[in-house]
């Protein structure tokens, strides 16, 4: 049977067939590479095909060869993407001058003027460096304190008044105190945070305690709760037993307010009748006359009523640091 399928194969017609190859090509159109399609060839020029003979049963190699051409196709096709990709990143990399001719260039780009740039220096005072006009800083201390033109100038209305009575609800100076109101108000030791106690206000053995006994060292200076003027003073011979003694009338935000400062060291008052003061001036020092068991503040506080009220407590209620040890 083998002998007969050849000679049968062998007596089949046999006609030449011509070539029907085409080359495979792939346009690219690249912009970064000038705007022009580019043929990429797939493989080397094919060489004219040579007479053969075609029997209808040998397909299999043009199948081969169309893989072959795709396999090749998808190959260029990949370097061609990657060539693409590499000029851009040649593109974006160069700066935009490279990209353009100077020709091209604003002027005020391509040549910048050395002026424009410049900066000039600015003549400052070193007084006014930090000054601001919407920047104010209130020293409520500062404000308080009297300069010594407006304490002569508050003197000479005290000096020119008739004194009045120091005891009773009324101010001794009338119109020096109308003209001294202010809501600032001060320990007797403003320099000391924390204070001793040694008998506070209210009743006690012995009967009824109207104020506040600060101990301290004898001639611990002494100053005013607040400014205020002089109504009486006492050289050791207070009728309360106070000793040295001194009472200044004060302003509280209208309000009349009258503060004690008996048991004084005898010689240390340094304030008369009559006497303009402020928060920062010293009366006299601390010291045991009178009446008194050891060197101490007697603090005692009148209102208009000319009843005495807790000191400590009241300057605690207008905000005043005061720490009692």
């Amino acid at each position: 049977m083998r002998e007969a399928a050849t000679r049968t194969a062998h007596a089949l017609p046999v006609r030449i067939s011509e070539a029907t190859y085409v080359e495979p090509s792939i346009v690219v159109d690249a912009p970064a590479l000038g705007h022009r399609a580019v043929r990429v060839p797939t493989a080397r020029p094919v060489r004219a095909a040579s007479p053969r003979a075609v029997r209808p049963a040998a397909a299999a190699p043009r199948v081969a060869a169309g893989r072959r051409a795709r396999s090749i196709a998808r190959k260029v096709t990949a370097g061609a993407a990657l060539l693409f990709i590499g000029s851009l990143v040649v593109v974006t990399s160069l700066p935009a001058q490279a990209m353009q001719s100077t020709a091209e260039l604003d002027a005020e780009v391509a040549q910048l003027e050395p002026d424009v740039q410049s900066l000039a220096p600015v003549a400052a005072e070193a007084t006014t460096l930090f000054a601001r006009d919407d920047i104010v800083v209130n020293d409520p201390f500062e404000s308080a304190l009297m300069s010594p033109d407006e304490l002569a100038a508050l003197q000479a209305v005290a000096d020119s008044e008739r004194p009045g009575s120091y005891y009773g609800g009324s101010p001794a100076f009338a119109s020096t105190w109308a003209m001294l109101e202010t809501d600032y108000v001060q320990t007797p030791f403003p320099q000391i945070t924390q204070l001793p106690i040694s008998s506070g206000f209210g009743y006690r053995s012995g009967g009824f305690h109207g104020g506040t006994d600060i101990p301290l060292p004898p001639g611990q200076e002494i100053r005013p709760i607040a400014n205020g003027v002089v109504s009486a003073v006492w050289q050791g011979n207070n009728p309360g037993g106070g000793g040295y003694a001194v009472f200044v009338d004060h302003n509280i935000n209208g309000q009349f307010v009258q503060s004690w400062y008996p048991h004084m060291q005898a010689g240390s008052i340094q304030v008369q009748v009559g006497q303009v003061i402020d928060i920062s001036t010293v009366i006299g020092g601390v010291g045991s006359t009178g009446r008194s068991t050891g060197p101490h503040l007697h603090l005692e506080m009148k209102n208009s009523d000319y009843v005495s009220f807790d000191p400590l407590r009241w300057l605690q209620t207008r905000e005043t640091r005061l720490e009692v040890g």
